[in-house]
């Protein structure tokens, strides 16, 4: 797990980008499961079809894998994504403490991707 912090929606610090995706701005909740039978919400930063940012209350394992449900705004149905946590950075200076939670996908339907990639295309273009 990074041991690195960041200020609210700040990069923890300048970076090459490696994002091969455009990614948009997103202000929603999201699901993930956890241990059998426990799902756990966060609320999402932005968003691509390669991957998502959230705010989560716990730190993450980097490579942990997640199951991630995702109810995109004017999207009739709930989408399911799986990735894997490349990411986890304490935020500076917020109580109660929140961490920002870095997923790349690793697996989604053809109807998930096309849901993303509506949303995205969506808030990049307005």
């Amino acid at each position: 797990m990074s041991n690195e912090s960041v200020k609210p929606g700040a990069a923890p610090r300048p970076q090459v980008e490696r994002r091969r995706t455009p990614r948009a701005p997103a202000d929603f909740a999201i699901a993930f499961a956890g241990p059998p039978g426990t799902t756990h919400e966060a609320r999402l930063r932005d968003l691509s079809t390669g991957g998502l940012c959230c705010h989560y209350g716990e730190p993450l394992r980097e490579m942990t894998l997640v199951d991630l449900s995702l109810d995109i705004p004017g999207v009739q149905s709930t989408q399911h994504v799986q990735g894997a946590v490349v990411r986890s950075a304490k935020v500076r200076g917020v109580n109660p403490p929140t961490y920002e939670i870095a997923v790349f996908f690793t697996s989604m339907s053809p109807e998930a991707r096309r849901a993303i990639d509506a949303y995205v295309t969506a808030r990049l273009v307005s």
